[in-house]
């Protein structure tokens, strides 16, 4: 039972394992998707208030990156949480608010004078004041959208063209390690004319970074992540049910064949419900069935054979007796009579064990083409020339492939126990893998004539080894054949087919 326990255990837990995979696996992704979804949508959020703003003071203007800063910042809302501003060499000039984490953004150490910002007292954003060494940062590949915002001075006329890069002119930036490709939400490329007057990287919070978003995306994870100890406990205690279920199912089963492998009837078993232990249970009652019949089968057997074999030797018995007592002369007469009862017991006997050896696993039917000429004088010799003449034989459609020792045999027997039953001719008509016999006759009801020792009609009901039909039903069967028997409007039909 442990052993079955623990694969099914481990089956369920596989399941259950599977399942929980599947939907951690959702949930990461519809996380990532709604993350992508947010940043992108923060990101064209500030492009488009960036540009608006930016169209409203272009005849004003004067444009340089230090004078569209200030617009850059304006720009920004509480969602953005950052901005990297690079000179047309790709450096970091200055850098605004934090990391989409909270942290500091650092920037480049000893910047030039001319590169050092005031604080205004309505920046959205912090000027970012933590400097580190120029080996911190280091080349990544930008991973999301890039826009260039350019500024066409026509006179004194201008005008503002916004237009997105194609996704083959990806761009490699200088990041700290703190800052991550992935964390920006996008850039812009500030171009006059056309000259470059920079680019700008703007980073955005997470939707995690609020708090009450962050309970909501917690609240959906912990169920899920609290689901999986009760998930494995109910793995287990379906398991532990199901094996044990299992377990007297197979020990009533097991009960059942150890009493049908002791020779034992009747047997009980285990009641179920599921489709394929009844069809256990099913096969198991009808092999009881078969056994009991087979057992039945096998007395009426033995008293067949005892009652068959005991009449010839009882009269050779009484004949010796009578002999040694005087009884019965030393004659021509009562020896002919030892004779026939002698001939008549070594013809059961020989039926007993043809039929034995048609039965044994070793016995197989070759299959050969057969001279139909051939076959009719190997059976028709065993028979008189009286017999013979009452034999009606059709052969003009005769075809038959198969072994011919057998199929002989086959026939003498059908021959045989037709002359007997009638004084009319017999009729034997082959054809292409099939023969018939038909002789005149009644058969008798509820008789399984091609069962060992039955008798059929009253004509085959005269004295035989009762194994005539059983050696033909056997003989057709090691050639996968059939064999059957009918009446059909005063005459008995055994037809042949292989």
């Amino acid at each position: 039972m442990r052993k079955q326990f623990v694969r099914l255990f481990l089956g369920f837990v596989l399941v259950v394992a599977v399942v929980l995979g599947i939907q951690a696996a959702v949930f990461l992704l519809s996380v990532q998707n709604q993350r992508k979804a947010w940043t992108e949508s923060v990101f064209q959020e500030y492009l488009s208030s960036f540009t608006t703003n930016l169209r409203q003071g272009l005849s004003s203007s004067s444009h340089t990156l230090l004078s569209i800063e200030t617009v850059l910042l304006s720009s920004a809302d509480d969602k953005v949480s950052g901005l990297y501003i690079r000179n047309p060499e790709g450096s970091v000039v200055v850098a605004y608010g934090n990391t989409s984490s909270g942290s500091t953004l650092p920037v480049p150490r000893m910047r030039a004078p001319e590169q050092m910002r005031e604080m205004h007292g309505d920046q959205q954003l912090p000027i970012a004041k933590e400097e580190v060494d120029d080996q911190e940062f280091s080349s990544s590949e930008m991973q999301s959208d890039v826009y260039v915002v350019k500024i066409i001075q026509n006179g004194p006329m201008a005008s503002l063209m916004v237009t997105k890069q194609p996704e083959p002119q990806k761009q490699m930036v200088l990041l700290p390690s703190r800052v991550k490709a992935t964390d920006i939400a996008g850039s812009l490329v500030l171009m006059y004319n056309n000259e470059v007057l920079g680019s700008v990287d703007v980073l955005t919070y997470t939707p995690f970074t609020y708090k009450d978003t962050g309970k909501l995306f917690k609240g959906l994870l912990y169920p899920f992540l609290f689901s999986m100890p009760f998930a494995f406990l109910i793995a287990l205690l379906m398991a532990a049910s199901i094996s044990r279920k299992s377990q007297r199912y197979t020990q009533g089963i097991e009960k059942a064949l150890t009493i049908l492998s002791r020779g034992e009837n009747g047997v009980e078993l285990p009641p179920t419900k599921i489709d394929e232990q009844k069809v256990i249970n099913a096969s198991i009652q009808m092999l009881d069935e078969h056994l009991l019949m087979h057992k039945k089968s096998r007395q009426a057997w033995l008293q067949s054979i005892s009652h068959d074999l005991n009449t010839p030797v009882t009269s050779m018995k009484l004949l010796l007796d009578g002999m040694a007592d005087g009884v019965f002369p030393m004659n021509n007469q009562t020896i002919a009579s030892l004779q026939k009862e002698h001939a008549a017991l070594s013809d059961r006997i020989a039926a007993v064990v043809l039929y034995a050896n048609l039965q044994s696993p070793e016995a197989k039917a070759t299959s050969k083409t057969i001279d139909t000429a051939s076959l009719l004088d190997q059976v028709l010799q065993h028979f008189s020339p009286e017999q013979g003449e009452r034999i009606y034989i059709d052969a003009a459609k005769a075809e038959l492939v198969g072994d011919q020792k057998l199929l002989a045999l086959a026939c003498r027997e059908l021959l045989a126990n037709g002359l007997k039953a009638s004084e009319e001719s017999v009729g034997w008509a082959i054809g292409k893998n099939t023969m018939t016999f038909t002789n005149q006759g009644t058969l008798a009801e509820g008789v399984d004539f091609f069962e060992p020792w039955s008798r059929g009609d009253s004509g085959r009901s005269t004295p035989g080894s009762g194994l005539g039909l059983p050696i033909v039903n056997q003989v057709m069967l090691l050639h996968k054949g059939t064999a059957t028997i009918e009446q059909r409007e005063g005459q008995v039909v055994v037809s042949l087919r292989w």
